[in-house]
């Protein structure tokens, strides 16, 4: 999950950093790349320049999924519409939030985006940024025999228990982790198969899901929990994006990590605790 970079002054997408940005994650391990996400500031980017950074991510050759974080289901299928036409089958997939706790309106929604983009679908369960929760079971209705929908984004407390009642009732479907991966041992052991981070140290998740598939389950969770302060340090809503950011920037990674209204900056009290959580500027990188 990629944050947008901007310059030092917040005017332009820094399309240069974006690209070893993409690089850098790929090379940590991960397999693929979201833009445009909730850490994108997808609503404080124009439309030629979210069809940019989709753009130069997708010249760093990383398999690129979009979320579409439009408002209402109108707005969605007619960002989807736009982007199949622009860039066709080079986007892999989309990640879409439910936005609805009707089981049938977001099938239809589902088949719909499915028939515009012509592409698979990551199902977003999120309702701490969305503001809609929906049942298990009926998030299980809507997605079931569905072959369009690539997997479930799973973020809704406890995730562990609804990964566990998803994977009853649609072992077809696979099941994501999310939220930093600070549940991802528990997420795994009940079924989940993929996770997604967005923090700014992915290599944790990497290994640790390796650990896990290798059979040493405490190995897996000693590495979660040798990251966990860090991670939750970075996935507080609020300050989240702008934190997350700066860990980049000090990583040598993004030139700068200015965000735009209405996202709040790093600010300088914020310092002390990155440098107590390991992220020490690195310089000569940028």
């Amino acid at each position: 999950m990629l944050a947008t970079p901007f310059t030092a002054d917040g005017t332009d997408v820094d399309h240069r950093s974006l690209r070893r940005y993409c690089d850098e994650v790929i090379g940590r391990g991960c397999s693929a790349v979201v833009v445009l996400g909730v850490i994108g500031e997808p609503g404080a980017l124009s439309p030629p320049e979210r069809s940019a950074v989709i753009e130069t991510a997708l010249t760093t050759g990383a398999e690129v999924h979009v979320a579409t974080m439009a408002a209402t289901r109108e707005e969605r299928c007619a960002e989807v519409a736009a982007l199949a036409q622009r860039f066709g089958d080079r986007i892999a997939g989309y990640l879409v939030p439910v936005l609805t706790s009707d089981p049938q309106e977001l099938r239809a929604e589902l088949d719909r985006l499915h028939t515009i983009g012509g592409r698979r679908i990551v199902v977003q369960d999120y309702p701490a940024s969305s503001g809609v929760r929906i049942s298990v079971d009926d998030l299980a209705r809507a997605v079931a025999g569905a072959p369009h929908v690539a997997a479930v984004k799973c973020e809704a407390p406890p995730t562990f228990g609804r990964i566990r009642r998803l994977r009853e009732l649609v072992p077809e479907v696979a099941l994501m982790s999310g939220l930093g991966g600070l549940s991802l041992v528990d997420d795994l052991s009940q079924g989940a198969g993929l996770v997604a981070s967005g923090t700014s140290r992915p290599e944790v998740a990497v290994k640790a899901v390796q650990s896990w598939l290798d059979g040493d389950e405490r190995a897996a969770r000693r590495l979660v929990a040798a990251s966990a302060a860090a991670t939750g340090f970075e996935i507080q809503q609020g300050t989240s994006i702008a934190i997350r950011k700066e860990h980049w920037r000090r990583q040598g990674v993004l030139t700068s990590g200015a965000v735009r209204a209405p996202t709040t900056p790093y600010e300088p009290y914020l310092a002390p605790l990155s440098d107590a959580h390991g992220f020490t500027v690195t310089g000569g990188r940028v």
